[in-house]
């Protein structure tokens, strides 16, 4: 009976495993990099390495004038904890990031941090969000060096991107590169304006005006995206209830609790029980285009959202690698993890 019993709850808990949607495999960071003062902002794969952004660096206090450090982690030692073969990441590099005490003050003082990386070409392009009162955010470059482990920023040319609507705490937090357009594509955070949000296409010699072009329409907060090899983008959805205001109740859009239940099911169900569900509670989702020129998101998959502030995505195997920013609160966690779908 009793190796019935523990038959039963193991073939349970398999379907549950399968069914829950939060399910996600916990990659641990070295601890040199696994506090809640990183606040990771982004990453992506270059070079068979997985490179990590924090948003401010161990200095937020010295803001551009100080060190700042971009990680980088060999993309066979993720494979190896995901395959069960290790328990954890225990080695990474340090690449410094050079120039930045050189940019001009119009960058300097409305810096609010770093949101978005992407490497082409030994290029590493950074998005940097701004003071809520600016009407720019701003795109960096520079040439990484794998044997000296730095990025040279070139502190004269750098893109200006307009945002609109002003939302708080809202920048391009997602930026990709297109290899057929040889562009890179830039989404801002809010989408949920009747016709979609704000997005640039932007040339990586930074020698031509960015195009601009529609973000289509989303709800809450967009804060990365990566395009895959087939032309698919994805995109970290995720919402915050501290954000309740910010973004479910501003001039564009009012308490759409009705059309997000519409279209995300799951969430349908839970304000059908609890109407204020949005505002006691985080959600977080994989979502895509087929193609960087569709006009609409598909749903892939959700994943806890409890404490997990995810700001970072890049493809990865069979799904996704995705980091928190841990906002220097102990309410939060620094976690890199492994979402497959």
């Amino acid at each position: 009976m009793r190796k019935l019993i523990m038959l039963f709850i193991i073939a349970t808990s398999i379907v549950l495993t399968g069914n829950a949607q939060s399910i996600y495999k916990n990659i641990p960071l070295p601890k040199a990099i696994a506090g809640v003062n990183e606040e990771f902002s982004g990453m992506t794969i270059y070079g068979n390495r997985l490179y990590l952004e924090p948003q401010y660096g161990d200095h937020k206090e010295t803001k551009l004038d100080g060190v700042f450090n971009l990680y980088s982690i060999l993309t066979d030692s993720i494979s190896r904890v995901i395959d069960n073969r290790d328990t954890s990441l225990t080695a990474c590099k340090t690449i410094s990031v050079k120039n930045l005490n050189l940019l001009p003050d119009s960058v300097k003082a409305n810096y609010e941090g770093f949101e978005a990386i992407c490497i082409v070409n030994n290029t590493v392009f950074l998005s940097i969000e701004t003071d809520d009162k600016y009407p720019y955010c701003f795109l960096l470059k520079g040439k990484l060096d794998t044997l000296k482990n730095e990025v040279i920023i070139d502190p004269a040319h750098f893109i200006s991107l307009r945002r609109y609507p002003a939302i708080s705490n809202a920048g391009f937090e997602a930026v990709t590169y297109l290899p057929k357009e040889n562009r890179l594509l830039a989404y801002y955070e809010f989408n949920a304006m009747p016709k979609g949000g704000c997005g640039y296409l932007i040339d990586t010699s930074f020698n031509k005006i960015p195009e601009q072009v529609k973000a289509p329409f989303l709800y809450f907060r967009l804060t990365d995206i990566a395009a895959a090899d087939d032309g698919r983008v994805y995109g970290v959805n995720y919402f915050w209830n501290g954000d309740y205001n910010s973004y479910l109740n501003n001039d564009w859009v009012k308490s759409p609790e009705v059309s997000i239940g519409k279209i995300t099911p799951e969430l349908g169900e839970k304000l059908k029980t609890d109407p204020d569900y949005l505002k006691k509670n985080t959600y977080v989702a994989i979502v895509m285009l087929d193609s960087a020129k569709s006009r609409k998101w598909k749903y892939v998959r959700s994943f806890d959202g409890f404490k997990n502030n995810w700001e970072g995505m890049a493809l990865f195997k069979k799904g996704a690698l995705v980091v928190t920013d841990a906002n220097r609160s102990g309410k939060q966690v620094c976690k890199l993890v492994y979402v497959d779908f």
